[in-house]
């Protein structure tokens, strides 16, 4: 094999496919590169048998064939290349030779033999969507979900296809994100379990300026394909939690909040918060909020917004945390925040938007 590449579509390429390597695996294949030939181009592909990455790049083809590589390796050199043209080759004992021009690097490859291949997705459902409206649903839902690996299928965003649109939801039983949006094309509905890595990584690959991305989804892979990528991922087995049935229906309590002034006041509270489990004290007075936190060994803090209050004045803890994790996803004037009890989970929106809500578990007040 000998290929010709331009050094900045090679770095990207690598880097990209590079992101389904595993940083720890006992298996030393894993933390290679697969690149082959294909007429004008050359593939490269990765995987850490969770996810698998392959992205395509233009090369002037010489002789024809595939390699393994380092991807750590291979990542350092061509960050500290020139900016010109490099050569790929390997010969008989898997020693892949690269020059770009007055450099030379030998360095130890695998058989290629030993690559896990990336599995082939049979498509059941396939659905097209647009690429902006893809990346602000991972947005909107990933911070959401949960750490804990005993409760598998919480590590992951839901995908919920129902034939016109998609439904992105995320949790981790503290509260709850649902993100609804159409789709461009779909065949088929399905609920699907997507690997919260993977959506993190997808988003990452996801070419800005327009344009839609397409989804195809078997009994227990999905696969994205843009233009010059493709992302595949095993799916979480089980059954999602039903998460309708938690979106509270109705309010006794709400307020229109002007969101700016609440995300800095919520930003300088979670200083002091942070020293007690983030616990924020919420209090109306009239049209103020006003926000309190306290802390042993830091002292108090205390915030004033101004707000829109429709029902009686409330009292309630929330995590500040939590809620600067929705806060700095959101790009509004001003967020409606519902309330049914102290007990009950409190449900926040973008004003006069319905494709998005956060649903928030309160805290115990001291």
């Amino acid at each position: 094999m000998k290929v010709i590449c331009a050094r900045k579509d090679l770095y990207e390429g690598v880097g990209t496919a590079g992101r389904a390597v595993s940083p720890r695996t006992s298996l030393p294949i894993l933390s290679h590169l697969l690149i082959r030939t294909e007429e004008d181009r050359i593939r490269i592909a990765a995987t850490d048998l969770e996810i698998g990455m392959e992205c395509v790049v233009e090369a002037n083809v010489q002789e024809s064939g595939q390699l393994t590589v380092p991807a750590r390796v291979l990542t350092e050199i061509l960050a500290a290349l020139p900016d010109t043209d490099v050569a790929l080759s390997v010969d008989q004992s898997h020693m892949v030779n690269l020059k770009c021009g007055t450099s030379e690097f030998s360095i130890l490859g695998l058989p290629p033999e030993e690559f896990p291949m990336l599995p082939e997705v049979h498509e059941e459902v396939r659905f097209t969507i647009e690429n902006d409206v893809l990346r602000e649903g991972i947005a909107k839902t990933t911070f959401a979900i949960s750490n804990d690996e005993a409760r598998a299928i919480l590590t992951g965003v839901l995908m919920q296809i129902n034939g016109e649109s998609l439904k992105l939801v995320a949790t981790d039983t503290h509260r709850l994100c649902v993100f609804d949006c159409p789709l461009v094309e779909c065949e088929g509905s399905q609920n699907a379990i997507v690997p919260g890595r993977a959506m993190i990584e997808l988003a990452r690959i996801i070419p800005d300026g327009g344009g839609t991305i397409s989804v195809g989804i078997s009994p227990s892979q999905v696969m994205f394909r843009t233009d010059d990528t493709v992302l595949i991922s095993r799916l979480i087995e089980g059954q999602f939690p039903n998460f309708e049935r938690v979106i509270p229906q109705e309010y006794s309590k709400k307020l229109i909040i002007p969101l700016e002034q609440f995300h800095q006041s919520i930003k300088r509270v979670s200083i002091v918060a942070r020293e007690n489990d983030n616990r924020t004290i919420f209090e109306t007075r009239g049209g103020t909020l006003v926000i309190t936190a306290e802390s042993g060994s830091i002292g108090r803090a205390h915030e004033e917004v101004e707000v829109l209050r429709e029902g009686d004045d409330l009292r309630m803890a929330f995590s500040a945390k939590y809620l600067l994790d929705v806060l700095n996803v959101l790009n509004v004037e001003a967020i409606e925040a519902e309330f049914t009890g102290e007990a009950s989970p409190a449900l926040i929106r973008p004003q006069e938007q319905l494709n998005y809500c956060y649903v928030l578990m309160p805290m115990k007040i001291d």
